[in-house]
Formats: structure tokens, sequence, C-alpha cells
């Protein structure tokens, strides 16, 4: 999830649908999404470039409902997790930035296996006073309106942290 839904969000969600097994949904909204708008251009070219995938995505705005229900909330920056969590907090502990989610995994030990995606969030959120002292940087720059090199930049950092949270959650649910 990210700002407009647009850019950094349609990415995540669609290498994360191509990682992970048919069982696991992915879907991806906005925190101030511009509801209907297709992805921007330079997300559907990245997604061609670098996985041969074709989006159809279309933008939409994150509800409480959703979030509430959802197993696992991931944000692209630490400002949207606290949005996330002001707007729906019965999901605070399922909700974690891109990067975070990433680090909190690798922390868990490799063997530990799990029934739900829910329950890994809930483990990984067990974990977080493991990153509260350290001097992380959580957030993938929104590339809206900038440079071509800022679009491959955020969404490289999208791709790489979005295949290495689908293997660690591959490798701890049996059914994904």
């Amino acid at each position: 999830m990210c700002t407009g839904n647009i850019c950094r969000s349609p990415v995540g969600e669609a290498v994360l649908q191509s990682q992970l097994s048919e069982e696991v949904t992915v879907s991806s909204a906005g925190t101030h999404a511009v509801v209907g708008a297709p992805a921007e251009p330079e997300a559907h070219d990245f997604l061609r470039r670098e996985l041969n995938l074709e989006s159809d995505h279309v933008a939409r705005q994150l509800t409480r409902e959703q979030a509430e229900s959802a197993d696992l909330i991931i944000t692209m920056t630490s400002e949207h997790r606290s949005w996330v969590a002001r707007s729906a907090p019965r999901a605070v502990r399922r909700i974690f930035t891109l990067k975070e989610l990433s680090l909190l995994l690798d922390a868990l030990p490799s063997e530990t296996q799990f029934s739900s995606l829910k329950d890994v969030a809930l483990a990984a959120s067990r974990l977080r006073p493991r990153l509260a002292g350290e001097l992380v940087d959580l957030d993938i720059a929104d590339p809206y309106g900038g440079p071509p090199e800022g679009y491959e930049s955020s969404f490289s950092e999208v791709l790489d942290f979005s295949r290495h949270v689908a293997r660690e959650i591959e490798q701890r649910l049996p059914a994904a």
C-alpha cells in the first residue's frame, strides 16, 4: 500500500502475487488513492521489463474494513503504516513497512513454520522491539513526478524486498 496506489504498491502487488502460491491473495490500495486510475506507465514498463508481467491494475482506496480483515498489511513508508494504524487500530499488529517486514522475517528462526499468514504477521510483530533502537530507514521513496531514475530506484527496491518477503513467507507456510 502506498499513497496514490499508482506507483510503488502496484509493483509490490504484482511481484508478491507472482512469487507467492495461488492460495495467497495479494491486493494493493492507497491511503489517498487516485481511485480508478491505472498504474503509472513507468510501473507497467518496469513490470514488463523485469518480470515479463502485464498489469491491469486500477487504483483503490483502502477502507477500515479491508484493513481489519487483512492477515498482513504491507506499506511503503512508516507514514503509511501510521495512517493505517489510525484508520484501523485493530490491525496494528499486522501492519509493516515492506523493509521492516523483510528485516523482521530475517530475525525469525529459519525453521519456524506457521499455519497462516496472520500467524507470520503476529510473530514478526513480536520482534518489533529489536528494530526500535536501530536507525534504519524503513521507507521506500515515492518516485511520482520525479525523474526516470527515481522510478527505477524505487521500483528496484520494491522488487528486491518483495522477492525476499515472498521467499520468507513461502518457507514458513506449508500451504503457501
